[in-house]
């Protein structure tokens, strides 16, 4: 996979999670990036190629949402993929406004994450 993935959550275990299923899955990215809130991760987007974000909603600092409205105007090209354990219309109906790939809900399906990973 010729892509770079930044994984953003504030909780360590769910991003080694996410990698260690990104490998599991066979999704090895050429980079893979992670960041512990929204303001790293902006500092991570304004210095690197980022095909992917993978991202919480609720983090402390900058939010999930409110990280993808930002960076956004930063890289325009980088496909979003929310991932969250709250199905709250008022997150679904913002993150479609956002433009973002995919709202998956936690526990995430191996099959769910590989899907929007191949094609985003």
């Amino acid at each position: 996979m010729n892509r770079s993935i930044l994984i953003v959550d504030d909780e360590e275990l769910i991003r080694k999670g996410i990698i260690a299923r990104l490998d599991y899955l066979n999704l090895k990215p050429s980079g893979l990036y992670e960041a512990v809130n929204g303001l790293k991760a902006l500092d991570i987007i304004k210095s690197r190629r980022i095909d992917s974000a993978i991202t919480d909603i609720r983090m402390d600092d900058v939010d999930g949402l409110e990280f993808i409205e930002r960076a956004k105007s930063i890289s325009p090209g980088t496909q979003f993929i929310i991932i969250s354990g709250y199905a709250e219309f008022e997150y679904a109906e913002q993150a479609i406004r956002l433009g973002v790939q995919a709202y998956l809900l936690k526990p995430i399906s191996n099959d769910a994450l590989k899907k929007v990973v191949e094609d985003s």
